[in-house]
């Protein structure tokens, strides 16, 4: 049975005859906060519309808690929540009357809802002053505050941090990965900041040209297969690394140095065990998810 929370299947769109996304596919589990990356021009705006349903796909669907986007749209946005291009607020309004004012549209919202939602952003002490003389960071979580009011199952966030200082970054990063953590709400980020994706998700999905060209798990996307040991006789390991598994090692003074297939390395290390080497320390080196997408793209905007 599939659990998945967002599911999008084969995404293709064409604009004026030229293919603009092609296959896209991916999926997001409850709880589980996922980064959409891409440079500009990828193809990866155009998605994020098609998943809230700005854009039509030419083929494809997305499937929201089960729900069709094609063939139950409402039932389907039911369970998200957004923030595209910025929250939409009226600067001469309260905060709190800006969520009153959008939980007006929905029979459904109450009181408590909004409390919640404002709880759950840590803003009660500033909820009833005016957005005109809120920061930055403080209007990023009354938009956030919006997207939560109807108690979605999937946040969707179109670069959330754009604007804010360290210390505003680093407050919204933490809300977003107690709403994961706590509430069991999944979500989908699209951020410049590299830095801030491999901080706050669990997995990266990463587009260029239409097409998803890498997705997997932090941890996963970051090993690089290098692998250093220090261990007593790195010259005797050196042999015994080239004759059982091809592997070809450098060595500095007590060091040794490879790359191995990840999947090896259990087997690897067991192996150098139980030959009798005195192994003191094993370093899986890896890179920042930066390093991973420019490598991917060959490109240094996004």
């Amino acid at each position: 049975m599939d659990t998945s929370v967002l599911k999008v299947s084969h995404l293709k769109k064409l604009i004026q005859k030229k293919l603009i996304i092609e296959d896209v596919s991916f999926d997001i589990q409850a709880g589980e906060i996922v980064g959409f990356l891409g440079p500009n021009g990828s193809g990866k705006t155009t998605t994020l519309r098609m998943i809230v349903g700005l854009s039509t796909p030419t083929s494809g669907d997305v499937e929201i808690c089960g729900y069709s986007l094609k063939k139950e749209f409402v039932k389907a946005m039911s369970n998200v929540g957004c923030i595209i291009e910025g929250p939409d607020l009226y600067d001469y309004m309260s905060g709190y009357r800006n969520l009153e004012l959008l939980a007006s549209m929905s029979k459904d919202v109450t009181k408590k809802d909004i409390d919640e939602a404002v709880a759950l952003v840590g803003m009660e002490n500033r909820i009833h002053d005016k957005v005109a003389v809120y920061s930055m960071g403080m209007k990023q979580r009354i938009g956030l505050a919006q997207a939560l009011i109807h108690k979605p199952r999937l946040l969707i966030l179109d670069e959330p941090t754009n604007g804010l200082d360290p210390q505003g970054i680093h407050e919204f990063r933490e809300i977003v990965k107690n709403l994961a953590r706590e509430k069991n709400i999944s979500v989908l980020i699209s951020s410049h900041l590299i830095s801030e994706v491999q901080l706050m998700c669990d997995r990266v999905s990463i587009i260029n040209n239409g097409r998803i060209i890498r997705s997997a798990s932090i941890d996963d996307a970051l090993v690089t297969g290098e692998v250093v040991w220090t261990l007593d006789d790195p010259q005797k390991a050196q042999l015994l690394l080239k004759s059982t598994f091809k592997v070809e090692a450098a060595i500095a003074g007590h060091t040794l140095r490879a790359t191995v297939d990840p999947e090896r390395l259990s087997e690897i290390n067991n192996t150098l065990i139980a030959s009798g080497f005195d192994i003191t320390y094993v370093e899986h080196k890896k890179r920042t998810l930066e390093d991973l997408f420019l490598s991917l793209t060959d490109k240094h905007t996004i």
